[in-house]
């Protein structure tokens, strides 16, 4: 009389299932990678508008804002370079620009303003 133990896995059942732990396995690390640039691209978005809008906000309170101002911060430069004037003549208007450039990633934001004196 012959017994068959029909109890456990075949070495070929093994390794399928390595595989697909493995291909399980890539895949969420593909996705984290993916995941932690989006938020790396998403904070440098952010670090640009705030400097771009920042320097807006100055130039509707300050005629006297410079045309270009530069933020360093942990080894990352933010320049914002301001294109029209902050000082309109009377009962007119000037279209002002702010443009944000990253030097590590070279990403540019630009935000755009009417400024107007009304005095």
């Amino acid at each position: 009389m012959i017994i068959h133990n029909n109890r456990g896995f075949t070495l070929l059942e093994a390794l399928i299932a390595m595989v697909i732990l493995t291909i399980g396995i890539v895949s969420v690390i593909s996705m984290q990678a993916t995941f932690a640039k989006g938020t790396v691209d998403r904070t440098v978005l952010n670090a640009l508008i705030d400097s771009a809008s920042s320097l807006l906000n100055r130039c509707q309170i300050d005629t006297g804002t410079p045309s270009s101002v530069t933020y360093t911060h942990e080894g990352r430069t933010i320049t914002v370079t301001r294109t029209g004037s902050c000082n309109p003549n009377t009962d007119t208007c000037n279209a002002v620009s702010a443009t944000a450039t990253d030097s590590l990633t070279n990403k540019t934001f630009t935000i755009s303003t009417m400024i107007c004196n009304f005095n």
